[in-house]
C-alpha cells in the first residue's frame, strides 16, 4: 500500500472532528437535524482551512444510510464511497478544467437523472470563482430550481468573483483562518499517534509557515518527519524552511538598540557569504521584533515558546512602542523594494542603518517642553531660560508696568520694523499709529483713517505677542480710530507728549553730519551732532 500523507490520513471524517470552524458546522447539524436542507451551498474561505472536508461530510450526512444524520456512521457503503470520492451519486468538478458552457449544460442534463442507490444527488464544485460567466449564468435557473433529490455545494477561496446572481442562490458559509492555539493542539495529538516528538519552537515556526492553513502545516510537518528520525526541535525546522539561526536575529536585534552599525554591517556581509537569502533575513527580523513588540505591551498574547521567554525578557525593554512602529514600517518598506532591486543587500543595509538612528517620538518631545515651561512658569518667570532677552529692558518694565513713553516708543518702532520685514504691503499703515497707555497693563493704537484701522486689526494678535516677547508683559493691545489727531505724538496716561522735534541749525561741511548717522539716532530717540 503506498504512504498516505498526513493530510490526507489525518482529514476530519465528522462534523466534530473539524477543527476551527465550529460557527459552520453547528449550524450545519441543525439544518439537518431540522430537515431544513437547502439545494445549493457555497463555502468560501482561505485555501486549507477545511471546504471540501466540510463538503464531504455534508455530503455523508445526507447520504448516510441511517441519515440524514448529524453523525455519519462512516461504516455504511454510501460513507465509504464518498470518502474514497468513488460515489456515483456524489460528484466532486474541479471548476478550473469544467468552467466552460459545454461542462454546465452537461451538468445540467444530467441532474433530471434520479440517484442511483442514495437519497441525493450532490455536486462538489471546487474552485467555483473559476466557472465562466456564461457558463454561471446557464446555471442560474437550474441551481434556483433543481429537482429535489439534487444539492450543489461550491467552494472558492475568491468570493468575490463569483456573480452575484449565484451569491443569492446559495447559502453562504465564510471559513476562518485556524488560530495557532487550535492548530498546536491537532498537532500534538497527531504527533501521539505517529510516535513523533516536536518541541514548542518547532511547534510555533511550524504554525507561523502555515499562515493559519491546516493543509499547509501538516504538508510541512509530514516532511519534517520524512527528514528527520529523531525529535523535531526549532533549530531543525529552521534548517528545513532556510530560517536563520535564531541567534543572529537576537544580536542583529541587540546591536539596533545600541545604535552599532559597525556590527550590523558585519553580521550582514556574514549572512550573505554564508549564503542565507537576504529576503528571509529581513523577514525574519521583522517577524522577531514583531513578537518583541507584542511581548513587551502583552505577553499573554505573544505565541513564543517557554524557551525563548528568557530573551524576550531582556528585549522587551530595549525599545518603545513608537521605535517599534518605525522599524516594522522601515522593514515592512524594505521588503517590499527588496523583491524588485537588483542589490536586496544594499537596500536592506541602508534601511538597517535607518533604524539604528537615534528616534525621538514628536510627541514625547513636545511633552517635555511643555512640562519644561510649565515649571519655569510655577517657578514665576514668564520667560524660558532659553528664550531671547526683551530688546528694552530699562527700570520701568522691569517693575512690571507700561510707565515710560520713550521706552514704549523703542518698542513699537522695533515692532512696526519686524512686521513690516514680513508684510511689506500690507503693515505700511502700521508707521501712522499713535499710541495712548490706558493703564498700566494696556494701551491703545490711535489711527485716524478708516482704512488704516482696518490693516491694523489684522496684526492686532501679533502685535501683542511681539509687545509681550519684547518687554516680558502681558500688556493689552486696543486698536481704536479718532479723527483729527496730531501726527508724531505719544499720548501718555492721558497727557499728550511730543516727541522732541528739533530742526536742524544751518549746517556747512564741517558740522554736517551724515544722513544715516541721523536715522539711527532718530530710531534710539537722540541727536546726532558732529563735535
Amino acid at each position: 500500500m503506498s504512504y498516505l500523507v498526513l493530510a490526507r490520513k489525518f482529514r476530519p471524517q465528522n462534523f466534530d472532528e473539524v477543527i476551527g470552524q465550529e460557527h459552520i458546522s453547528q449550524t450545519l447539524k441543525n439544518a439537518i437535524s431540522e430537515k431544513r436542507i437547502a439545494h445549493a451551498y457555497l463555502f468560501s474561505g482561505p485555501r486549507g482551512c477545511g471546504k471540501t472536508t466540510m463538503a464531504r461530510i455534508l455530503a455523508k450526512a445526507l447520504n448516510c444510510k441511517d441519515g440524514p444524520t448529524i453523525k455519519p456512521c462512516g461504516v455504511c457503503e454510501n460513507c465509504v464511497e464518498v470518502s474514497k470520492i468513488s460515489s456515483v451519486d456524489v460528484l466532486e468538478i474541479d471548476g478550473a478544467s469544467n468552467n466552460g458552457i459545454d461542462e454546465i449544460r452537461a451538468l445540467r442534463e444530467n441532474v433530471k437523472f434520479s440517484t442511483a442507490c442514495s437519497r441525493y444527488k450532490i455536486y462538489i464544485i471546487d474552485e467555483a470563482h473559476q466557472i465562466t460567466a456564461q457558463a454561471f449564468n446557464a446555471l442560474l435557473k437550474t441551481l434556483e430550481e433543481p429537482p429535489p433529490h439534487v444539492v450543489f455545494i461550491m467552494a472558492t477561496t475568491e468570493q468575490h468573483k463569483i456573480p452575484i446572481t449565484i451569491l443569492s442562490r446559495c447559502q453562504r458559509y465564510r471559513f476562518k483562518l485556524i488560530s495557532g492555539a487550535e492548530m498546536i493542539c491537532a498537532i500534538r495529538n497527531i504527533g501521539q499517534k505517529e510516535g513523533f516528538e516536536i518541541d514548542d519552537e518547532a511547534l510555533n515556526i511550524v504554525t507561523s509557515a502555515s499562515g493559519g492553513s491546516m493543509r499547509d502545516a501538516l504538508s510541512l510537518l509530514d516532511q519534517a518527519v520524512s527528514s528527520n528520525t529523531g525529535r523535531i526541535t526549532g533549530d531543525y525546522m529552521r534548517g528545513l524552511l532556510g530560517l536563520l539561526p535564531k541567534d543572529i536575529i537576537v544580536s542583529v536585534t541587540d546591536n539596533i538598540a545600541k545604535d552599532d552599525i559597525y556590527t550590523i554591517l558585519e553580521i550582514v556581509k556574514e549572512i550573505y557569504e554564508q549564503g542565507y537569502n537576504i529576503l528571509q533575513f529581513a523577514r525574519d527580523l521583522r517577524d522577531h521584533l514583531r513578537n518583541v513588540m507584542i511581548y513587551s505591551i502583552n505577553p499573554a498574547v505573544a505565541e513564543i515558546s517557554s524557551e525563548d521567554k528568557k530573551i524576550f525578557d531582556i528585549q522587551k525593554t530595549l525599545f518603545t512602542v513608537s521605535s517599534h512602529v518605525r522599524m516594522n514600517n522601515l522593514l515592512s518598506k524594505a521588503l517590499e523594494e527588496m523583491r524588485w532591486h537588483d542589490q536586496p543587500r544594499i537596500l536592506l543595509e541602508m534601511y538597517l542603518l535607518k533604524m539604528s538612528e537615534p528616534y525621538y517620538d514628536v510627541g514625547e518631545l513636545i511633552n517635555k517642553i511643555t512640562d519644561l515651561e510649565r515649571s519655569v512658569r510655577t517657578c514665576g518667570n514668564s520667560q524660558l531660560p532659553f528664550e531671547k532677552q526683551p530688546a528694552v529692558q530699562s527700570g520701568s518694565y522691569a517693575a512690571g508696568k507700561v510707565s515710560d513713553p520713550a521706552d514704549l516708543t523703542v518698542v513699537w518702532n522695533e515692532i512696526v520694523s519686524k512686521i513690516i520685514k514680513d508684510h511689506s504691503l500690507t503693515a505700511q499703515p502700521l508707521k501712522s499709529a499713535l499710541i495712548k497707555t490706558e493703564s498700566a497693563s494696556s494701551i491703545q493704537l490711535v489711527f485716524s483713517k478708516q482704512f488704516d484701522y482696518d490693516s491694523a486689526l489684522e496684526f492686532q494678535e501679533q502685535i501683542s505677542k511681539l509687545f509681550q516677547r519684547i518687554t516680558g508683559l502681558n500688556v493689552a493691545v486696543k486698536i481704536v480710530i479718532e479723527e483729527n489727531i496730531s501726527k508724531n505724538k505719544v499720548v501718555y496716561e492721558d497727557t499728550v507728549v511730543k516727541e522732541e522735534c528739533h530742526q536742524p541749525a544751518k549746517e556747512n561741511v564741517k558740522t554736517a553730519v551724515p544722513k544715516h548717522i541721523e536715522e539711527i539716532a532718530k530710531k534710539f530717540g537722540s541727536i546726532a551732532k558732529k563735535i
